[in-house]
């Protein structure tokens, strides 16, 4: 997911379907970090007490509920509206899928020492 958008945020008018990958990288991630629970990451984390849930299963949690508020709210409500409404501007969008990127990293390095 997070190849596909840095190749899309290259291409012209392709600001939707970016930020669109970014949300998918949050979902799978938090999905490989939470193992155990055989959550399928097409279960997406829709509010704050799910998400939430997920990240204090996780084996070696290291994120804190900010970071985790930051990352549903930055990928979710700002990235993955943006898919379906193109409201936020180029200027705006970037920042977030940056943002988003580098939180979706922080899931999966926890996720990486999660594994045995």
């Amino acid at each position: 997911f997070l190849a596909a958008a840095r190749l899309l945020a290259d291409m012209p008018q392709q600001g939707q379907a970016t930020a669109e990958m970014v949300w998918g990288a949050t979902v799978a991630a938090r999905s490989a970090a939470d193992p155990e629970h055989n959550i399928s990451h097409h279960d997406a984390p829709y509010n704050r007490r799910n998400f939430r849930q997920a990240a204090h299963r996780i084996a070696n949690p290291n994120l804190t509920d900010s970071d985790l508020e930051r990352c549903l709210d930055n990928n979710q409500r700002l990235l993955h509206t943006h898919f379906y409404h193109g409201n936020l501007h180029y200027d705006d969008l970037n920042p977030n899928v940056e943002v988003g990127r580098n939180l979706v990293m922080q899931i999966l390095a926890v996720a990486q020492r999660s594994l045995p």
